[in-house]
């Protein structure tokens, strides 16, 4: 019988697992490299570039990097053979969740993707009482008016304010719905990359760029071959940005929200939902690169075409001409807090929804770890040794 592989991990505690093992790896950020492990070690230093903090396993989906810890590729990558419109995809996905007649919550953070979500939503759905919108203050001081937009159009769509003791204690057995995949299609251009490189150095070869972060010959050489998977060319830091994020990064944080969950007596993978993780909306960045910030523009017309989106419905020409994207970390803050207040520790969890920890977190000793649960989750790790080349 096939053995389940990660889904996602809690790297507080997961990055101990690899420190008992004894294998020799060192700190980029959140993420280890590991002797050994060359082409998996050379998406960290991608990572790095992109990123002060790289935080979050790169999860390989095209098949080609041999990491340390076996993760299953939800959605593994497809060269796209079809550029739908964007109006079609969100009826697409609307559809897609709303045939499975049972209630949907829909994470509301206030910030353009989860506003498309909703939106999408809004204009497709063909029972509203099938929906109910989640949300918080953080949601409210980044969008309050359209959230009033929406209560006022809307007055018996169901609602939920999150905050307080709410959001400890609701069992949220639906479908939760996030707006996971938006930044990592839309090659996750957070305004501080945007500052340090300038609206012409987007459009720089990435060659230049990535020599200036780390002269490695050996790191170039990787990037061309690992680049040539995307299946269209990759010239510019955009579109580099773009691939990494598309093909690296795409899971790795979605399943999380299942921390929202472990609570209960029957997670699963079915109940999360990533609005911009499929193959509809990918595609549809795959042939729109250029529309993900406008060229030579400024920082607030990254994502602009889902504003318009939006601006189509909600018809706020302020939000549309002058809203920039705020990193929203809200999501992350309500999870962990929820964790460590209902003692939920987690170490990792499998793509079966099988949910490990010991009893003890935040404190974790080999021990403990042992004697809870042996050496049954060995087969998740590969060995240096194994990992000489990549897998063909």
């Amino acid at each position: 019988m096939l053995q389940p592989l990660l889904l996602t991990t809690n790297h507080r505690y997961f990055s101990r697992l690899l420190k008992w093992r004894n294998v020799p790896h060192h700190w980029v950020g959140q993420l280890p490299k590991i002797d050994g492990f060359d082409d998996y070690n050379s998406l960290i230093d991608i990572n790095a570039a992109f990123s002060t903090c790289p935080s979050g396993e790169p999860v390989d989906r095209t098949g080609t990097v041999l990491a340390p810890m076996n993760f299953r590729t939800l959605r593994p990558w497809q060269i796209p053979t079809f550029c739908p419109d964007i109006n079609n995809v969100f009826e697409s996905r609307v559809k897609f969740y709303t045939e499975q007649n049972c209630t949907l919550d829909l994470f509301w953070s206030g910030g353009a993707d989860s506003t498309a979500m909703v939106v999408a939503f809004l204009k497709h759905s063909s029972n509203l009482d099938q929906l109910r919108l989640v949300y918080s203050p953080h949601s409210l001081y980044e969008n309050r008016d359209f959230f009033e937009f929406v209560i006022k159009s809307y007055p018996k769509l169901d609602n939920i304010d999150i905050s307080g003791e709410v959001y400890l204690n609701a069992k949220f057995d639906n479908v939760i719905i996030t707006g996971h995949g938006g930044d990592e299609f839309t090659a996750s251009l957070d305004e501080t990359f945007f500052n340090q490189v300038g609206a012409d150095g987007l459009l720089r070869p990435w060659q230049d760029f990535v020599w200036e972060k780390n002269q490695n010959d050996r790191l170039i050489d990787f990037c061309k071959s690992y680049f040539a998977n995307a299946g269209r060319p990759i010239d510019t830091v955009l579109e580099a940005r773009w691939w990494f994020y598309a093909a690296t990064k795409s899971q790795v944080f979605g399943p999380r929200v299942m921390s929202l969950l472990i609570d209960q007596s029957s997670p699963s993978i079915d109940r999360i939902g990533s609005f911009y993780d499929c193959s509809e909306f990918e595609s549809y960045m795959w042939h729109n690169i250029d529309k993900i910030i406008e060229l030579g523009g400024e920082y607030k017309t990254y994502k602009k075409f889902l504003r318009r989106y939006i601006y189509e419905f909600y018809k706020d020409i302020n939000y549309l001409e002058n809203t920039a994207k705020i990193n929203s970390l809200q999501l992350p803050i309500y999870l962990n807090k929820k964790t460590e207040l209902l003692d939920l520790g987690w170490i990792f969890m499998l793509e079966d929804a099988t949910v490990v920890r010991t009893k003890n977190l935040p404190l974790l000793s080999k021990k403990e770890f042992d004697n809870t649960h042996g050496d049954r989750y060995e087969y998740l790790f590969n060995t240096p040794s194994q990992a000489s080349c990549s897998v063909a």
